[in-house]
């Protein structure tokens, strides 16, 4: 007989984890569950677990996430790692562990939104989530690099936000980016960071370099600041790398020379205050990670 328990952190985590590993990606170990789910800063993930006799056979994380508009901070959650044990398929258990665990965290969050794959993406149609309006398309640009720019651009080794970054404006709903937010989000080695400075403000630029079919390539992972410095920051962090392609989230402002590569469907639902209309993603918001 199949029951539903909340996730103990403690003793249930291995088993999670192999269970993950059958069917999603070999690449999820303990270390970074626990660094998404237990140490997220926007609070500890609820997990909801089906099991029989013991053994847990299906799985569901909700994890809790903020987007700020101005001083205006909206709490989300976002259900992420799913998994059902092949064994126990078609028996309803995704759609059970979510309405539970939605039912659970009412009243503490004003939306739910998720990146679904291909598979999992009519399942949510079919429970009423609705698709992103706005497109989410992935481009690669290029951009003429300029070596006036590139003098105001500092190259940042260590993880550590300027003071006061964080206080800008802004006209979206954009990922809480607080300095307890960053150092959680960017502590792996693999992403790198820039600081672009003109008229006393700074932008500072989160990256990734990757080759994309032999062309060395800047990957704009995310960006705090204002938006009309982006431009010149890019144009002057292409001269100093000494590369001129950038893959991006659709910006027809930004980029002339062109070409879409991919892209990403969001869904929600409960959006009570019709906010996924203002709602500005970033690249670090979508990666596989998350």
């Amino acid at each position: 007989m199949l029951t539903f328990r909340p996730i103990n952190y403690q003793t249930d985590v291995p088993e999670i984890i192999r269970l993950l590993k059958t069917s999603l990606s070999d690449n999820h170990t303990a270390s970074n569950f626990l660094w998404k789910h237990y140490d997220n800063p926007f609070g500890k993930s609820y997990g909801l677990l089906a099991c029989d006799e013991g053994q847990i056979v299906g799985v569901r994380m909700f994890m809790f996430w903020e987007f700020r508009q101005m001083n205006k901070i909206v709490r989300a959650i976002r259900p992420v790692d799913t998994i059902t044990h092949p064994n126990y398929r078609g028996r309803g258990i995704f759609k059970k562990l979510t309405l539970e665990g939605l039912q659970k965290n009412e009243g503490n969050y004003d939306i739910i939104f998720n990146t679904p794959n291909s598979n999992s993406f009519p399942g949510y149609l079919k429970l009423g989530w609705k698709k992103f309006d706005h497109p989410l398309n992935y481009y690669i640009s290029i951009i003429l690099p300029s070596s006036g720019y590139s003098k105001q651009i500092t190259l940042v080794e260590r993880i550590e936000l300027p003071i006061g970054i964080t206080e800008f404006p802004s006209e979206f709903f954009k990922t809480n980016f607080t300095e307890n937010y960053f150092k959680w989000r960017f502590r792996s080695n693999e992403y790198s960071f820039a600081m672009f400075k003109e008229d006393n403000s700074i932008l500072f630029l989160i990256y990734r370099i990757k080759r994309i079919k032999g062309i060395k390539t800047l990957i704009l992972i995310d960006y705090v600041g204002l938006d009309r410095y982006l431009k010149k920051a890019l144009k002057g962090l292409a001269k100093k790398l000494r590369l001129y392609a950038i893959y991006h989230l659709e910006n027809k402002e930004l980029f002339q020379l062109t070409k879409r590569v991919g892209g990403s469907v969001v869904v929600h639902k409960e959006d009570n205050n019709s906010i996924s209309n203002n709602i500005k993603f970033s690249l670090a918001d979508l990666e596989g990670r998350l």
